[in-house]
């Protein structure tokens, strides 16, 4: 009676982790999908986190130079920069799109182009003290957190099958 017990409840263990095997052994198209999804999603929202920690040193020149005085607001820019600076191996690391996420993909690429621009104008700015670079910078964070809500709304059309905005 126990080794039948103990039967029952090693299979049970065994069907319980079979699942998970199984889907990586196996992916199909919905589990490459799901994967993709939450991939992008997680490089999305880091990047949309950045964007919110650079944004207080891109008001005006004042605030540029009281970001760059700030070794508080400093180091919140160079986490957020350094971020920005890796953007392309960030969704490098997202795998190869499934062919209705492909436009998503696209609009990471241009943000990340400007993302990108601006972590050379930061690094600019902080190791020479140039509040100008600093809001030059800026700029291109928010030209780029336009670029990567379009990612956003493109994901969301593809998850949900509206297939003109997603692919197009």
């Amino acid at each position: 009676m126990q080794a039948a017990g103990a039967a029952l409840v090693a299979a049970g263990l065994v069907g319980c982790g079979g699942g998970v095997a199984a889907d990586r052994a196996h992916p199909t198209p919905a589990n490459a999908d799901r994967e993709w999804i939450a991939n992008a999603s997680g490089v999305i929202d880091q990047l949309d986190t950045d964007v919110s920690a650079a944004t207080p040193a891109g008001r005006d020149l004042a605030a540029a130079r009281r970001a760059l005085r700030d070794e508080s607001d400093l180091y919140g820019l160079l986490v957020a920069y350094t971020d920005f600076g890796g953007c392309s191996k960030m969704i490098g690391g997202i795998g190869e799109a499934p062919v209705r996420f492909r436009g998503v993909l696209r609009e990471l690429s241009a943000a990340c182009g400007r993302f990108e621009r601006g972590a050379t104008l930061f690094t600019r700015a902080a190791s020479q003290h140039d509040a100008r670079s600093l809001l030059a910078a800026s700029r291109q964070v928010k030209s780029a957190a336009a670029l990567l809500y379009r990612a956003v709304l493109r994901l969301a059309a593809a998850r949900t099958g509206s297939s003109g905005a997603a692919t197009s």
